[in-house]
């Protein structure tokens, strides 16, 4: 029996160790595979840190900084850092969700510009504006100084106007009753202006009546001289114009041209009375010598011309005026309603022009017009009435002429009423008489383009 324990325990003794190897090497083999899995997990972790912050980051400053505050405020880096950033977006921005663009967006940076930059930029402008109100506090506390120190000088002559006035009313009390005898006087002058007035208007429709017995008288004489007339006209058919026929107006021709473009030879000379100055118009032919009465215009010749040298029977002339696309050629024909190289025609001038057109019609410039009339030859009858020797009547501008009389006691109204209508009678009673009597009437557009003196 010993000797079977003896020999059973180096047999027990083995089976243990070898159970012990056994569990040892399983131990050691599950050891080593969670060992490899933390080794790998420990590698990824630290990828994944690495990819958060990098150890020269760990080991920098700020970071140093933030991991301080959060372990003295119990909390990760991360949620610090997280909590500063809402912290700075809800100063800035006053939203702590705002990102970095939204941030620039609320403060209206540039791209390139820094929140510092604006912040200074707004001091300056602030600090500007502060100095600009400071100056327009100093100017108005100036300007409340004049106005104070104005303030007591109009003060001062409040006072000194009311004393003036004061002694001014102690001055004219003597004359109030001189005052109102003067009203009782104007009083009765106006009286005497009513009663003027009234016989004024008595006095106007005694002239109003016998103006129209000057009318019919008128009437009759103008027909008695459109008889005349009618038998004149067939005496001085050969020299004077026909309305209807302007064309009948044909004084010369041109008859060659000259070295230059602007200097033309005519058909007429000394021997014609011809002088230099004189102007004509120049047509290609007697029909292009028109009136449109719609418009009441006479229509431009293609140029007009100056006499500058005169000759017998020939003289020299220069274009003023030249239309557009057109040029003087031999044969063209030379019209001027006041020359004539056979007859004097005599001309009636009537009205007030405006010759000069400023706008302004005068007498003076109906003078003017009488005086080239001489000057060319014509021959002017002197007063306003249409005779039957008149070859031409030119005539003005329409007088103005108030329709209704005025009413109140304004004499010189009343005068200047008078005075438009009998100038607009005479002028409508003139126009009717040359037209029943077929003299030509020219006013100054007709005049000028028919002497060849149109604005060039």
């Amino acid at each position: 029996m010993a000797i079977r324990s003896g020999s059973a325990g180096p047999l027990v003794a083995l089976v243990v160790f070898v159970v012990v190897a056994v569990l040892s090497m399983v131990a050691a083999i599950f050891f080593y595979t969670k060992m490899g899995e933390a080794t790998d997990a420990m590698q990824v972790a630290q990828k994944q840190l690495q990819e958060v912050i990098t150890d020269e980051q760990r080991a920098g400053s700020r970071v140093t900084a933030f991991q301080s505050g959060a372990t003295e405020k119990n909390q990760t880096l991360v949620e610090h850092i997280i909590e500063q950033q809402e912290a700075l977006a809800t100063l800035v921005a006053g939203d702590p969700s705002s990102d970095l663009a939204q941030i620039r967006t609320a403060l209206a940076l540039s791209d390139e510009q820094t929140a510092k930059q604006a912040l200074d930029t707004l001091r300056r402008d602030l600090a500007s504006a502060l100095s600009r109100v400071q100056d327009q506090v100093k100017a108005s506390e100036q300007i409340a100084a004049q106005a104070e120190a104005t303030k007591l000088e109009a003060d001062e002559k409040v006072k000194a106007a009311d004393e003036k006035v004061r002694q001014l009313s102690e001055t004219i009390a003597p004359y109030r009753a001189s005052s109102e005898r003067a009203l009782s006087e104007i009083a009765g002058l106006k009286d005497e202006l009513i009663q003027a007035r009234d016989a004024a208007h008595s006095e106007f429709a005694n002239q109003l009546s016998e103006e129209k017995d000057k009318q019919a008288v008128l009437i009759a004489t103008t027909q008695n001289l459109t008889e005349r007339v009618n038998v004149l006209q067939k005496q001085l058919e050969q020299f004077r114009i026909k309305p209807r026929d302007p064309a009948l107006l044909v004084d010369g021709h041109i008859v060659d041209l000259g070295v230059s473009n602007d200097q033309v030879y005519i058909s007429l000379g000394s021997k014609n009375h011809v002088r230099p100055g004189m102007t004509f118009e120049v047509y290609p032919d007697s029909s292009a010598i028109l009136y449109d009465p719609k418009t009441d215009r006479q229509s431009p010749g293609k140029a007009s011309i100056e006499v500058i040298k005169v000759g017998d029977t020939t003289s020299t002339a220069r274009v003023t005026r030249s239309k557009r696309g057109s040029s003087v050629s031999r044969g063209d024909v030379l019209a001027n309603a006041i020359y004539s190289p056979d007859y004097q025609y005599k001309f009636l001038v009537h009205g007030k022009f405006d010759v000069d057109t400023d706008g302004k019609v005068t007498d003076g410039e109906a003078n003017y017009i009488r005086g080239k009339i001489q000057e060319w030859g014509g021959v002017i009858i002197d007063g306003d009435t249409l005779t039957p020797d008149v070859d031409f009547v030119v005539i003005g501008t329409v007088p103005p002429r108030r329709m209704a009389q005025p009413l109140g006691e304004d004499s010189a109204a009343y005068a200047a009423y008078l005075a438009e209508k009998r100038a607009y009678d005479a002028y409508s009673e003139l126009a009717e008489a040359a037209r029943a009597a077929q003299v030509p009437v020219l006013n100054w557009n007709r005049f000028q383009i028919l002497t060849g003196a149109a604005e060039r």
